[in-house]
């Protein structure tokens, strides 16, 4: 069994993780809550584009989730924007996330734009078979390549389109990523990008099966939109939840009862389950790891004095079982068979066992 932080549940395989003598881990020890602005600083910033001439105030991304469902509903009823709603469909949106998103454009009266595209479609189909060939933790995240630049292009052009400079976002769960700490090379490299760029050759040269299936391109890309590239400097990109604070109690009750949003069946966990990849991703970090995502939020959850250490441990122990039925017939309409999944993660296991032993 896994040894986990005695204040969080954060587990000894989390990358970076050390442990104080009374078993509190570094996160933990070096916490510091994040102060939200207030609404009133809310108010200021989007004040300057409210009943001006443009036929919209702002664009509020609704990807289906819980939190795009509650930022797009306080934009409409306590600011009393007028909105316009983005949704970028890569795909994977699970049935019960696209009913989410009408009931939240439908009940909140709002005019509504879908982008849909097949790259991230066609990445996964190649990126999929060469993780096999080579299981590694720190290339799981790039299952979702695409997904961020199709969607941050989306918003900005959708804001051009409609001239309609304002653009509210909302990403607010206490987490931190640590897929770019398991990418990065941290040993004398000072600077992020060049650590993860480094990082990246040398799960490349490990594995040029990625290399072969000509997925180097989407790649690069990928990473030049989110760690170089300069958005629009004439569209205001606005982070909700850096404004209000996160509230998963208040989150759900709002969505539930006012937009009628539901998780899809198939997640234990209504923390991003507008996306099937995620759940593949989940299972892959917990087969690999021994731990995933929602260690990670609900650990933060603790440090907040939002949840309990106990019930996170329950939690954590209900909201990481991954129906298998639901894997197989996900990579099945992938073109792909479960049971090379599989047998790629018992190697890979196996070697790890090996190794420490």
């Amino acid at each position: 069994m896994l040894k986990r932080c005695a204040n969080c549940i954060l587990p000894e395989s989390y990358p970076g993780i050390t442990f104080n003598e009374q078993g509190v881990c570094n996160h933990c020890l070096t916490h510091k809550k994040a102060e939200c602005q207030g609404e009133p600083a809310l108010l200021s910033v989007v004040e300057p584009y409210k009943n001006s001439n443009r036929e919209y105030d702002c664009i509020v991304g609704i990807s289906g989730g819980r939190d795009s469902a509650y930022v797009a509903h306080y934009a409409v009823r306590v600011l009393n924007l007028r909105v316009l709603a983005y949704t970028y469909d890569n795909g994977f949106m699970p049935e019960q996330t696209k009913e989410n998103v009408e009931n939240i454009v439908t009940l909140l009266g709002i005019d509504h734009v879908i982008e849909k595209q097949k790259y991230v479609q066609e990445n996964i189909r190649r990126v999929i078979p060469c993780w096999i060939h080579k299981p590694s933790p720190a290339m799981v995240s790039f299952l979702c390549t695409g997904c961020r630049t199709g969607g941050m292009r989306g918003f900005v052009k959708t804001a051009r389109n409609n001239k309609t400079p304002l653009v509210i976002m909302g990403e607010g769960e206490p987490e931190r990523s640590f897929a770019e700490d398991l990418l990065s090379i941290s040993t004398g490299v000072r600077s992020k990008k060049l650590s993860l760029i480094l990082g990246f050759l040398r799960e490349i040269i490990r594995n040029p099966h990625y290399v072969n299936r000509n997925c180097l391109a989407g790649f690069a890309q990928e990473f030049l939109y989110r760690y170089v590239h300069e958005y629009d400097k004439k569209v205001r990109m606005v982070q909700f939840f850096t404004f209000i604070e996160w509230n998963e109690k208040t989150i759900h009750s709002v969505i539930q009862k006012e937009l009628k949003w539901r998780k899809p069946p198939h997640s234990r966990s209504s923390w991003r389950s507008d996306c099937r990849i995620h759940l593949l991703k989940q299972y892959l970090y917990r087969e690999t790891l021994g731990f995933t995502k929602n260690d990670e939020l609900l650990s933060g959850m603790i440090r907040d004095n939002m949840i309990t250490r106990e019930d996170a441990l329950k939690r954590v122990e209900n909201d990481n079982i991954i129906s298998q039925q639901f894997l197989i017939s996900f990579l099945d309409e992938l073109g792909l068979n479960f049971s090379a999944l599989d047998i790629a993660l018992r190697e890979y296991k196996k070697t790890i066992i090996e190794r420490s032993a």
